[in-house]
């Protein structure tokens, strides 16, 4: 079981700077070995960007064995980010 965290962003989102500053400092560090993260740039990927359909920036996913269990745009808060993370991780615990 695999679980990812894909991470649309834009070099130009004020906001995307700030989400990037937590993941980097506080999430990525907590789930290193356990979740896989992928930031994409949303210019350099016009593909995935389209195949997702992200309409703005930033876009977290969750993906868990290849399928999306978890989405959020905009503001997004670290304890979400958290809660969300261990809830797929738990679930594949329980497998």
């Amino acid at each position: 079981m695999e679980v990812k965290v894909l991470d649309f962003t834009g070099k130009w989102c004020s906001t995307c700077i700030i989400l990037d500053r937590i993941m980097e400092s506080e999430i990525i560090p907590k789930y290193k070995n356990k979740v896989k993260f992928v930031k994409i740039d949303i210019e350099e990927n016009e593909k995935l960007t389209k195949q997702y359909e992200i309409l703005s920036v930033p876009t977290l996913i969750i993906l868990k064995d290849s399928k999306e269990i978890w989405r959020k745009s905009g503001s997004i808060f670290k304890d979400e980010v958290i809660k969300e993370l261990d809830s797929a991780l738990k679930l594949n615990m329980e497998l």
